[in-house]
């Protein structure tokens, strides 16, 4: 099922895709003087805006911390070289998820199917309008996948499903991987130990046991914020080669505010904290206990980097040195 939706898009943070297919449009450049000035305001308070490639150093120990993208693009070789002597020489690869993972998920859906598809009930051809069904519909045939097949999936599911854009399709269908697994791939090779650090049955069921209302809701921000498809996605593209990190999630926002979406905004604060914040607040006590004393590499998407949960800042309560690379 394209491969779990890329892996539950490496483990439900926006992802971006094959550059030379999805261009090189920046929405961000479009937004008004005032959506700027309010997109700054937005980044302003968190610290390590900027940069996805950093090292980590206190006695005894060298981090290497990489901010991921999860789909392939031709410059992400760039970036694999300059991991790969870190890596080379790594006692440690630490991964939000590891491809042994994606057979769990593959299991679940056949072992718990109501976690991703409705399987009693009326379908999303009810619960949705003629209209937005209709808007569905164009989105998937746009890129592949039956109406009819995804009218049951759980509308959290099938959010996901439309995050990812017609000019993605090539490359997933032709099994290139996004960062996270390139870097894996290395480390499987030298025998290097790779540690996770996300439970990912429990992340997902975050999302499928949310009540429908809300899961609907939040399907309807993906039919507004996505409608831009292609841009929205090279938008994604350019702020991450760009080292822009933070505007780049923080962008969510001013699309939600676009979009005039109800409730549009504390959905987004939601999916923050749950998403972003909470992930990182768990995830810290881990990566402290995994890199101490050892050489690591931590790679993981590129939004957890920075704000005060981040991984960097994370990295530094622990005493570690950080430096731009």
């Amino acid at each position: 099922m394209r491969r779990i939706l890329l892996f539950i898009l490496t483990i439900l943070i926006p992802a971006t895709v094959h550059a030379q297919s999805c261009g090189t449009a920046d929405l961000i450049d479009d937004l008004s003087a005032a959506e700027r000035a309010q997109l700054d305001a937005l980044i302003a308070p968190h610290p390590y805006p900027n940069g996805n490639l950093w090292r980590a150093t206190k006695p005894g120990s060298t981090v290497t911390v990489v901010g991921t993208i999860h789909i392939p693009d031709p410059r992400l070789a760039q970036i694999v070289e300059q991991v790969r002597p870190a890596l080379n020489d790594a006692d440690l690869l630490i991964l939000e998820a590891s491809s042994d993972d994606q057979a769990g998920i593959q299991t679940l859906t056949t072992t718990e199917p109501g976690m991703f598809f409705i399987t009693e009930g009326p379908t999303l051809i009810d619960l949705l309008s003629q209209d937005e069904w209709a808007r569905v519909s164009d989105r998937l045939a746009a890129i592949g996948v039956p109406a009819f097949f995804a009218a049951k999936f759980q509308p959290w599911y099938l959010s996901l499903t439309l995050a990812i854009p017609p000019c993605a399709m090539s490359a997933l269908q032709s099994g290139q991987h996004g960062l996270d697994r390139q870097l894996e791939a290395i480390a499987i090779a030298n025998n290097t130990p790779i540690g996770t650090l996300d439970n990912v049955e429990a992340l997902l069921r975050l999302f499928s046991d949310e009540p429908m209302e809300k899961q609907l809701a939040g399907l309807r921000i993906t039919l507004e914020t996505q409608a831009s498809g292609d841009a929205t996605t090279s938008t994604l593209i350019e702020s991450y080669f760009d080292g822009r990190v933070r505007e780049s999630w923080e962008f969510g926002r001013i699309l939600i505010e676009k979009a005039d979406i109800e409730n549009g905004a504390d959905l987004f604060d939601e999916v923050n904290q749950t998403l972003l914040l909470d992930r990182n607040r768990d995830w810290e006590p881990n990566i402290v206990k995994m890199v101490e004393g050892k050489d690591a590499v931590i790679a993981v998407g590129a939004a957890h980097l920075s704000g005060e949960t981040g991984v960097l800042r994370a990295l530094e309560r622990a005493g570690y040195a950080l430096s731009p690379l």
